[in-house]
């Protein structure tokens, strides 16, 4: 591998990083209030690796896609209200 194939994957790597950082940062920071419009779930070929998602429609008319764990995909209903704090990655259902 040549020097300068190195030097560009390595900044590569390092840019997607921070990317993520970044993004990983503005979701953990953000606060909302919302109501749950959609769940989904996802499983791959094999059945062996499930991703589970909750789509919110916000007060201020934004959707928000948040990916939980099962068990609070399972007792999350369509209607239910919901309202992420900064801090949080995942938003707590209001009563």
């Amino acid at each position: 591998m040549k020097s300068t194939e190195l030097i560009s994957t390595i900044i590569l790597v390092v840019v997607i990083a921070v990317f993520l950082m970044l993004k990983s940062k503005k979701n953990k920071n953000s606060t909302w209030k919302g109501e749950l419009i959609k769940k989904k779930d996802f499983t791959d070929e094999d059945n062996e690796n499930h991703l589970y998602r909750l789509i919110f429609k916000t007060d201020d008319g934004k959707k928000v896609k948040v990916t939980v764990k099962e068990e609070i995909y399972n007792k999350a209903k369509i209607g239910d209200k919901y309202e992420k704090s900064a801090g949080d990655y995942i938003p707590k259902k209001t009563i």
